[in-house]
């Protein structure tokens, strides 16, 4: 998949009291230092939620999968872990279609999980609004690691800096529900915070090679070539030291339900040979270990 450089340029309303004629809006790699671990956690096998699928369409959750309730076995077995703009969620899919996409979307939502539809290929406008993801946009007012740090402690969700409009702002809560949106910059503004809340659709998605990005004039069109293989590796969950034991391995390890047995999805990988030794490392220490092919 072609990373996209991190930047978008469009123009229109994006707030009731906030028109602007052409906004660019650039996502920056944080340092560590401007990271809180207790919010994103980011895991070296853990895949970005674009690199999973170029499907016209997603299912996102703005929730770690080691966060989720149980889920039935036909959703459980769909949960895979990825990370977007600094923030773990949980991916339930790609589709072709808006009807498809939309059918996931509502499953989630009946459990009271708010999962979003969004595109990472394309501009998509038949989204129903109920389901479309949304950011909140926060006006830097002090020193960025003090602003991140506030906000994220205040929104309970991860903050990266970004470039809007020529000036720096706090990027919050990318890909949840414009209910959530709202929620939350509601929240920020009753402590004082510049909280407004656009559409996702108006993010380009980030690179994922490089650490720093700048302006550009454009938003790259190209897609990605192919849908990228997901290999998981489960072990199963035979007493109740299992899941500790495996987060000591993979913090961010959950349980599964495949073929009504309750598993720990321990890792996923896009490369079959890695996914081939990690399962082999991990049944010399759990007998039963096994291996999915999406």
């Amino acid at each position: 998949m072609k990373p996209l450089k991190l930047s978008s340029r469009f123009s229109g309303a994006i707030a009731t009291n906030f028109v602007a004629s052409s906004i660019f809006l650039t996502c920056l790699a944080l340092t560590n230092s401007l990271s809180n671990p207790a919010i994103a956690q980011p895991v070296g096998s853990t895949l970005t939620c674009q690199q999973l699928t170029n499907r016209r369409y997603v299912v996102v959750l703005d929730r770690p999968a080691n966060q989720l309730p149980q889920l039935p076995e036909f959703l459980a077995i769909a949960a895979v872990p990825c990370g977007y703009l600094n923030t773990s969620m949980t991916f339930f899919g790609g589709f072709d279609n808006i009807q498809s996409s939309t059918f996931r979307a509502n499953q989630l939502r009946a459990l009271g999980l708010d999962a979003v539809v969004h595109s990472f290929s394309t501009k998509v406008n038949d989204i129903p609004a109920n389901l479309q993801a949304a950011v909140v946009l926060v006006e830097l007012n002090q020193e960025p690691s003090m602003a991140i740090q506030q906000v994220q402690a205040l929104s309970g969700k991860s903050a990266v800096l970004a470039t809007f409009n020529n000036r720096s702002v706090l990027l919050v809560a990318p890909l949840s529900s414009q209910q959530s949106a709202s929620a939350i910059a509601t929240k920020l503004r009753g402590q004082g915070l510049a909280a407004q809340v656009i559409g996702a659709s108006l993010i380009a998605s980030p690179s994922t090679s490089s650490t720093s990005s700048v302006p550009t004039n454009s938003v790259p069109t190209s897609k990605p070539t192919s849908t990228a293989k997901v290999y998981r590796v489960l072990v199963p969950n035979v007493s109740a030291n299992t899941l500790k034991q495996i987060r000591e391995l993979a913090p961010d390890a959950f349980v599964t339900i495949f073929k009504g047995k309750s598993y720990i999805q321990v890792r996923t990988y896009t490369n079959r040979s890695n996914a081939h030794r990690e399962r082999d490392r991990l049944n010399a220490l759990f007998a039963g270990t096994i291996l999915l092919q999406d």
